[in-house]
This record gives structure tokens, C-alpha cells and sequence, in this order.
């Protein structure tokens, strides 16, 4: 019965489950349903009130786009014209195909953001269609009436937010249709100015443009001149703000920067000027003579940003001139400050003839007159450098005029010869070259004295090697100005583009030529770095007073350890691989197991001698028979003076495997040996006294330890003395001759008489004598 009753509820509670699942099912869907109509309700209801509030900016922005669209175009229409009236100026037509660049990136700029809003809008239909599918599927399935009317009504709100978003995709597919075409235009604009800037730079590097004495050169110069008269005014209108308003914007710009940077200008000198030591009358007449250019180079340049091209190109041409300027006050009142001269820089002249070439650029000169007119000033230029040269007492600035001078000859003959271009390019290029050695040098120069009295005043080694850097840095610097000028000049020529391709390939190893550049400069930055670091060792070594010897082995390591940095950094640069240096390591073993066993020899030997002590310079050595002081102990030899003043290098390993003798270990004092004959008849007692008198009446001779006189030996034919005695090694050989002279002297004045090799002959008789012996004669023959 108990096993009845529950089969019986088992039965029941599955019955149940079954007849009331799909009913619970259905309620919980009906359930469901209504969250996600009242869900997209609420959503679409903050989309609808979103897309109203900023349906106006993005129309606003469209309106915009088209209006940025139009004004890019007509500037790019603007810009052909240019073109097409520069008389292919390769400078011209550069500097407009930068502008066109910059025109294309501008589109391309604001045509990412108007695509940008093409794709959101594309996204949201898309989500709109997304939504309208599942409240059709709602609508059809939907139980209740009220789901059915709420799933319509999303559904007319969906259409009325789609036709908001297409009005809005209709006008932006017509503004992007507009903005497609002006694409390909600038896309063929940009093809037409490459190949405008290729066939430009072959033919003025390659054709001679205007020789004066062809026939029919006249003529052309005279029509040259006529035409370029008739159009300069329009030219030179075209090439300044036509408006009052862009007037007081470029004259507002002009003040406000060219005071601020008067003011920081002069401060600065100011200050440079009152630390100086006893110039300051030259710091301030160096800020009297270069703060008028700049002035008005910062100025001209504040005039040409504000400005828009092309009513800026004068502004920017009038900031080059005057920053030109500058810089050769700036640099030559530097460098005379250590010359004191009292002259006007030896780049004046040519300054002038600058000034001059940017003028006839400006003005649009054209290359026929340019050619006539340009050999005439360099003419006079080369007659003011060489009248300029002789005044000059350095000989810096005479070679710099003298440069300047002959120079000009091949620009002459370059523009006589109808190469007019190419003879400006080269001016230009030695002009900046000038211009920038002068500067660099006059910096480096004042560094360098900067330096002295840091060193002098015991600075510390930090502020040292930071004011030594300053040096390759100004050179650097000064050839990056170069080759910042050269790509300004010659970017679209294909020129840097062939530099750019110079590879040289080893093996593995790939190396382009900005990799030569850095590792020259990483160069010449650490040498100067490590004669810092050597001079500071040894003023810490003086300024502690610690033993030469001790700081020569922590100079040496400090050295190399720079530039061991320096050659890893330089393996890193190049791109050489661990495996390529553990290959070469293996290599380089073998190598010093059969070629370099001396050199490491040597380098050890040294090693065990700087850190050893055995030898330290000032030490008077001897060895294999070669007497000297030691001057310097490095990595692979020992440097030694002679008495005779000339200089050995004995390698390490001979000092650490063979003996040798340290004659003045812990001094400078050698022992000398004089030795003296005298005759047999001399008395040794007043022999033995005259020689110590000689010896201690010498005031080089040192009195501890005391001369001694020895009686060495009875030779043939006189006895043997030797006075033995200690003096400084400096002066050894000339105190051992003068002691000389002195028991010479003395010797004279007590009758005592110097020894010389003689010999006794006995002859003996012979009976028969001379005719014995011409009979022995008679029978050798």
C-alpha cells in the first residue's frame, strides 16, 4: 500500500509537470517580451532625442567640409598657376610643391573625419535594421495586444530616426563624391609636380640656360629684361598680404616676437657677459651689434607663420637674410673676443652678395639677367675679401677671406659658362658653410676656455665632461643645420633619396650610411669624454695627494672602460650579432695563440706593472745595459729617457720576465763612477783627498750617501782610482763632466800628473850584428 501511494504522487507530480511547463514556459516568454520592447523603447527614445540634438552639428560639420573642400581646391588652382609662372624655378616650384603637400595632407586630414562620420552613420542604419527585424518578429509573435502596439509604434519611430539618418547620408554621399574627384586631382597634381621637379632639376644642373656671348645673346637680354620689369610689381603684390587685416596680423606678430626675443636675447648676453672674466665690454659690444638682426629675423619669421601662403614667402626670405646676418655678428664677436681686432667680420662681403641673391630670387628675377648680373657681384665680392684678408693678423680669418676669394672663380666661370644655377647653388653652399664653420668654431673656442678655468678652479668632473660636450655638439649641430639646408634645397631632386640608398653589405652584416653618421658622431662625443675623465683622475690625484702611481692604472682602467662602452654601442648601431662576436671571439683566439701571443704578452705584462708598482714614472732604471728614467708606463710598453735624451720603448714583458734594476726606487738619485789614472810616482794619500774635494765642492753632488774613492787596481802603467758619487738623474751626465774638469784642476795645482799608456824598449847587441843580420835576410829571400 505504501509503495502505491508513492508511485501514485510520482505519477501525479510528472503529470503535472508536463501539463504546466509549456504554460509557465509561454508566461515567462510573454514576460520577456515585454522587457525587451520596454528596453528598445527606452533606447530608441535616447537615440531619437541624441540624433535631433546633434543632427544640426554634423550638418554643420558637412557644411564646413565642403566649405574647407572648396577653399583647398581653389588653392591647389592657385598653386598651378604659381607654377605655371615661375619659369620653372626648381626653388619655386619646390617650395609649391611642399605647399601642395601640405594642401594634400590638409585633405587628407578632413576627409578622415567626414569619412568618419560616413561610417557611423552607416552603423547606425545598420543598427536600425538590425532593430526593425526583431520588433517585426515581435509585432507577429507578440500574445498581448499592448506588446503588439508597443512593437508598432517602435517601428514608426525607427523609420522617422532611418529618414533622419539618410538625409544626413544623402547630402554627405554627395559631399564625398566632390571629395573624391578633388582626390584624383591633387593625386594627378602630385604626379605632374614629381615629374615637373625631375625634368626641372636635369635641366638646370645639366643645360646651360644663357651664354652672354652667343649670337642673339643681347637680344635675349634685353627682352629678359623688359618682360621681368613689366611683371616684377604684380609679382611682388602677389607676394605680400593683400589685405589690411592680414597687415596688422603680420605687423602684430612682427612686434610681439621680435621684442620678447630682443629682450630674452639681451638678457641672456647679459648675464653670459657678467660671469665672463674681464669681457664684459666685449659681451656687451656683441649685444649691441647682433640684437638689431635679431630683432627683425624672429620677427620676419613670427610675420611669415601668421601669414598664408604665398603672401609669405617675402616674410620668411627677410628672416633668412637677417638670422644670416646674426649668426655672423654672432659668431665673429665671439671669436674677437680672443683676437681683439677690432675689424668687421671677413663674411661681410659675402653677406652682401647673399642679401642680393635673395632679393633677385624674390623678385623673380629671370636666369638670363641673373646670369650677367651674378659674375659681376661675385666680381666685386672676391675684390672686398681681398682687400679684407690683409688686415687681418690671425691667421683664421685670413684663411677665411682667402677661401672666400677663390672661391668666387669657379663660380664665375660656372656662370659665364651658362650654368648660372649650379654657380648660386655653390655659392649658397660655401656661404653657409662659412658661416657655420665660424660659428662652431667661435663656440668651441669659447668652450674650451670655459673648460680651463673649470679645471683651474677644480670644478666638478660632472660640469666638466657636460661643458666638453658642448664642442662635438656644436659641430654636430652645425652639420645637421647642413644637411637640414641641403634636404631643404634638393628633397625632391632625388639626391638625398640615392644617399639614403648607400648600403654596405659584409656577410651578414648591413650597413647603411646613417648608420656610418651615428657612429661617427657617438665618436666624436666620447673623445672628448675621456680627455675629461683622464684630466679629472689626475686632479683628483694632485688634489688628494696620492702617488702618480696609484691614479696611472685608475686612469687607464677608466679610459678603457669608456670606451669599451663606446664599442658595444657601436656593435649595437652596426647590427653585428651575439653569435657574429662569439664566432669572431673564436677567430681572434686562435689568432692571439699564434700571431698576438706578444701583443697580449705585453698587454698583461703591463696590467701587472701599473697595478704592481714595480716600476712607476720618475724611476731611474736599468736594463740590458740601458740607463733612463722612466716616463710613462701604458697598456704594451714602458716609455724610458736616456742621459742622452732620446726615448726607448721596452716592451712590458721584458720588464716583468727579465731582471732589471731600479736604480732610485722611492728617489730620483743615480750613482756615477768617475775613474782616474794617475802616475806611478804619485802619492794614493793626496790622490784619495783631491778626489773627495773635487766631489763634495760640487753643489750637485749629493751629500748622503758621501762620495767615496776607491783604489781599484795597479794597471800597467798607472793606478787605478775611481771617486764614486750620487746626483739627480736629470743632471748626471753634465755634473760627471764637470767634476772632471775640477780634479783636473786640481790635480794641476798639486803637481800630480795624469797617467798615459807607455811602453820601455831595451835593445840588445848582437855579435856580428849587421851583418848576421843581412845574411838571414839574404837566405829567407
Amino acid at each position: 500500500m505504501k509503495r502505491f501511494i508513492i508511485w501514485f504522487l510520482q505519477t501525479m507530480v510528472l503529470f503535472s509537470l508536463g501539463v504546466w511547463a509549456p504554460a509557465m514556459a509561454a508566461g515567462t516568454d510573454q514576460t520577456h517580451l515585454s522587457k525587451i520592447v520596454k528596453t528598445k523603447q527606452t533606447l530608441l527614445i535616447k537615440a531619437t532625442a541624441r540624433n535631433d540634438m546633434i543632427l544640426p552639428a554634423k550638418m554643420a560639420l558637412i557644411s564646413a567640409y565642403e566649405a574647407t573642400l572648396e577653399d583647398i581646391q581653389e588653392r591647389a588652382h592657385q598653386l598651378r598657376f604659381l607654377i605655371a609662372v615661375s619659369e620653372s624655378n626648381p626653388f619655386e616650384v619646390s617650395m609649391y610643391f611642399k605647399q601642395a603637400a601640405e594642401l594634400r595632407d590638409e585633405y587628407v586630414k578632413e576627409t578622415r573625419a567626414i569619412r568618419g562620420l560616413a561610417l557611423e552613420i552607416q552603423i547606425t542604419l545598420g543598427i536600425i535594421e538590425a532593430s526593425r527585424e526583431d520588433l517585426r518578429f515581435i509585432a507577429q509573435t507578440a500574445v498581448s495586444t499592448e506588446q503588439k502596439q508597443d512593437a508598432l509604434s517602435l517601428l514608426n519611430a525607427l523609420d522617422r530616426l532611418e529618414a533622419g539618418q539618410m538625409k544626413i547620408k544623402q547630402t554627405l554621399d554627395g559631399v564625398l563624391a566632390r571629395s573624391d574627384e578633388a582626390g584624383k586631382i591633387f593625386s594627378k597634381y602630385d604626379e605632374e609636380l614629381e615629374a615637373e621637379m625631375a625634368s626641372v632639376w636635369t635641366i638646370y644642373f645639366t643645360t646651360r640656360l644663357f651664354v652672354l656671348f652667343e649670337r642673339g645673346g643681347i637680344d635675349e637680354l634685353c627682352l629678359s629684361y623688359a618682360v621681368w620689369t613689366g611683371a616684377i610689381w604684380p609679382i611682388l603684390d602677389s607676394k605680400f598680404p593683400d589685405s589690411f587685416i592680414e597687415w596688422g596680423k603680420s605687423t602684430c606678430a612682427f612686434l610681439a616676437l621680435g621684442f620678447i626675443s630682443l629682450l630674452v636675447f639681451r638678457w641672456a648676453l647679459g648675464r653670459i657677459g657678467a660671469r665672463s672674466d674681464g669681457n664684459q665690454s666685449q659681451w656687451a659690444r656683441i649685444c649691441r651689434s647682433s640684437s638689431l638682426s635679431v630683432f627683425f629675423c624672429t620677427g620676419f619669421w613670427a610675420a611669415s607663420i601668421i601669414g598664408i601662403f604665398p603672401e609669405n614667402v617675402i616674410f620668411s626670405k627677410l628672416a633668412v637674410i637677417f638670422g644670416s646676418l646674426a649668426a655672423i655678428l654672432l659668431a665673429w664677436g665671439l671669436r674677437d673676443m680672443k683676437l681683439r681686432s677690432g675689424l668687421s667680420s671677413p663674411l661681410i662681403p659675402f653677406f652682401y652678395l647673399y642679401a642680393a641673391g635673395i632679393i633677385a630670387q624674390i623678385a623673380n628675377m629671370p636666369l638670363r639677367l641673373l646670369g650677367v648680373i651674378w659674375p659681376l657681384g661675385v666680381g666685386i665680392m672676391m675684390i672686398f675679401m681681398w682687400r679684407t684678408a690683409r688686415k687681418y693678423k690671425d691667421p683664421a680669418p685670413q684663411k677665411l677671406a682667402r677661401f672666400c676669394f677663390w672661391s668666387g672663380f669657379p663660380i664665375i666661370g660656372l656662370s659665364l659658362a651658362g650654368f648660372t644655377f649650379p654657380a648660386i647653388e655653390v655659392f649658397l653652399t660655401l656661404f653657409l658653410c662659412s658661416i657655420l664653420y665660424q660659428f662652431a668654431s667661435a663656440v668651441s673656442d669659447l668652450i674650451r676656455r670655459r673648460l680651463a678655468r673649470l679645471q683651474e678652479k677644480g670644478d666638478s668632473l660632472f660640469h666638466s665632461v657636460s661643458v666638453s660636450l658642448g664642442i662635438p655638439i656644436i659641430w654636430f649641430s652645425s652639420v645637421g643645420v647642413l644637411l637640414l639646408w641641403l634636404a631643404d634645397q634638393f628633397g625632391n631632386s632625388g639626391i638625398l633619396e640615392l644617399t639614403n640608398r648607400i648600403r654596405f653589405t659584409w656577410q651578414d652584416l648591413d650597413l647603411g650610411f646613417t648608420q656610418i653618421v651615428v657612429a661617427v658622431a657617438l665618436f666624436f662625443l666620447t673623445k672628448p669624454v675621456v680627455e675629461v675623465l683622464k684630466n679629472g683622475v689626475q686632479r683628483l690625484g694632485r688634489k688628494s695627494r696620492v702617488d702618480e702611481a696609484v691614479m696611472i692604472p685608475i686612469e687607464t682602467v677608466a679610459v678603457c672602460g669608456v670606451w669599451t662602452v663606446y664599442g658595444l654601442l657601436l656593435l649595437h648601431i652596426i647590427g653585428v650579432r651575439l653569435s657574429s662576436i662569439i664566432v669572431l671571439a673564436g677567430g681572434m683566439s686562435v689568432g692571439i695563440g699564434f700571431g698576438l701571443q706578444h701583443i697580449i704578452n705585453n698587454f698583461v705584462s703591463g696590467l701587472i706593472l701599473l697595478f704592481g708598482r714595480s716600476v712607476r714614472p720618475g724611476d731611474v732604471i736599468e736594463h740590458e745595459l740601458v740607463l733612463g728614467e722612466v716616463e710613462k708606463v701604458t697598456i704594451r710598453s714602458t716609455l724610458v729617457r736616456t742621459r742622452d735624451d732620446t726615448t726607448m720603448l721596452i716592451p712590458n714583458s721584458n720588464l716583468v720576465s727579465m731582471p732589471f734594476v731600479n736604480m732610485s726606487r722611492g728617489n730620483r738619485a743615480v750613482r756615477l763612477i768617475v775613474a782616474v789614472g794617475v802616475d806611478y810616482k804619485s802619492d794614493p794619500d793626496l790622490v784619495e783627498r783631491l778626489l773627495l774635494e773635487a766631489a763634495r765642492e760640487h753643489p750637485e753632488v749629493l751629500k748622503h750617501p758621501a762620495p767615496r774613492v776607491r783604489f781599484e787596481n795597479f794597471q800597467d802603467s798607472y793606478l787605478d782610482f775611481r771617486v764614486k758619487f750620487w746626483v739627480d738623474f736629470d743632471g748626471s751626465k753634465r755634473i760627471a763632466s764637470d767634476l772632471r774638469f775640477g780634479i783636473l784642476k786640481k790635480f794641476r795645482e798639486h803637481g800630480v800628473a795624469i797617467a798615459f799608456p807607455q811602453m820601455d824598449l831595451h835593445l840588445k847587441d848582437v855579435p856580428g850584428g849587421y851583418a848576421v843580420l843581412k845574411e838571414s835576410n839574404a837566405k829567407e829571400t
